[in-house]
């Protein structure tokens, strides 16, 4: 009897662990896939801080900063397109994920650019403006 006591307080273990694990894949797959959007969520909060920060009257930065407000990708081949808006006048610059390539260029409130020969697969373009704030958009595959 006290045996089989045993037996089942450790087959009660292994079945902890078994949940605990199947939890932390479930957990690591949602930030996998919802990561690039919850850190546009938290640059847009930093950004917003910043510009309130920085039109007040002490003594932090330099005027206004520019923020992206919106990042579209368009794949047109082996290039991609990106369609840049921006709060104000900056510059900006949009990185493709997959070839690495990197493109600046200002951006008064609108502007494009193409990243060229970026490869086959699906990709991510980030696009940074000299304050710092960054969006993201992802493009499909060839």
């Amino acid at each position: 009897m006290k045996q089989r006591c045993k037996q089942a307080d450790g087959q009660g273990l292994v079945e902890y662990a078994l949940i605990l694990v199947l939890v932390a894949v479930v957990v690591i797959a949602i930030l996998t896939i919802l990561g690039p959007q919850v850190g546009n969520v938290f640059s847009r909060v930093v950004d917003g801080l910043s510009v309130s920060s920085s039109s007040g009257g002490g003594g932090g930065g330099g005027g206004s900063t520019a923020t992206v407000t919106s990042v579209g990708a368009l794949r047109g081949g082996n290039d991609v397109g990106v369609n840049i808006t921006v709060s104000a006048s900056t510059n900006v610059t949009a990185t493709d994920s997959q070839s690495g390539q990197s493109v600046s260029t200002n951006c008064n409130t609108s502007c494009s650019v193409t990243l060229t020969a970026v490869g086959p697969n699906a990709g991510t373009v980030t696009v940074t403006a000299d304050g710092g704030s960054s969006m993201s958009d992802s493009y499909p595959a060839q």
